[in-house]
């Protein structure tokens, strides 16, 4: 019995896959959004969204699974719950695949895990975490149900501005939890849809992770303003193809854990 109910389990996981393999893979666009160039308007949530940093490889053969099992659950949930970044831990060893990985996307790896193994994703900082395996669409989907529980401390706004290859973010964040918060960095990554990997289209690619500097003590109450700029993008392949998310961490915290975080656009 547990033999054919597993079996039903990975056929009813393939037919998903199948499924947005025709399709397509159409990263969601909140309504009134265009996916951002210059100017986006300022962008605010309070309610609790879910961070979900999936970490691949451009060669990885377990990756584009796991891409499509999280990305249609990006359709079903909304940017107004989750928002995706795929950061990638390396580039091809052999030189046909370059220009995924960055400084900050393969320490940010390293600082999260300790077996470096393609794909794994981690679910507002290490709060939840699902390495790959044969279920992992529905182990995502209970990750994300669990974290959207959880009420949130902190709200963002924020709007951003791209002038040529770089990126100017601002905006504020206000504790609305009834507690002071200790320890926080306000971070933000900027990512790239639509980017060509071989004969597919990667998106929610991570071209720089930015971070602010840390905030020993957040009353209850308080807003702070922030401002975060971008490196050079050289590695962008199109900044029309541009996005920003924004987060709130707690980085020394057992589980890192992401307070909050916003899709500005």
């Amino acid at each position: 019995m547990y033999i054919y109910i597993k079996r039903l389990l990975i056929g009813f996981a393939l037919l998903v896959i199948i499924f947005y393999l025709f399709v397509g893979c159409t990263p969601t666009v909140p309504n009134g959004g265009n996916g951002g160039t210059e100017g986006e308007g300022e962008q605010e949530t309070s309610k609790r969204v879910v961070m979900v940093e999936l970490f691949v490889a451009p060669t990885c053969t377990r990756c584009p699974a796991a891409k499509l099992a999280i990305d249609s659950l990006s359709n079903k949930y909304g940017l107004d719950q989750i928002v995706i970044l795929e950061e990638y831990g390396w580039d091809d060893p052999y030189g046909v695949y370059t220009g995924w990985y960055t400084q900050e996307t393969f320490a940010r790896f390293k600082w999260y895990s300790s077996t470096y193994t393609t794909p794994d994703a981690y679910f507002n900082g290490l709060s939840q975490n699902v390495p790959y395996n044969e279920f992992s669409l529905f182990s995502y989907q209970t990750a994300i149900e669990a974290e959207l529980a959880r009420p949130p401390k902190v709200s963002i706004s924020a709007s951003y501005n791209v002038t040529e290859l770089t990126v100017s973010i601002s905006g504020k964040i206000d504790n609305i939890s009834s507690e002071t918060l200790e320890d926080l960095v306000i971070g933000a990554m900027v990512y790239e849809n639509s980017v060509p990997l071989g004969l597919n289209t990667a998106n929610y690619v991570v071209r720089d992770i930015i971070t602010s500097e840390q905030i020993d003590s957040f009353s209850d109450g308080e807003s702070l303003s922030f401002s975060l700029d971008s490196e050079i993008l050289y590695n962008a392949k199109d900044m029309n193809n541009i996005h920003v998310v924004v987060y709130v961490q707690t980085p020394f915290s057992p589980t890192k854990e992401i307070l909050q975080a916003l899709y500005v656009g």
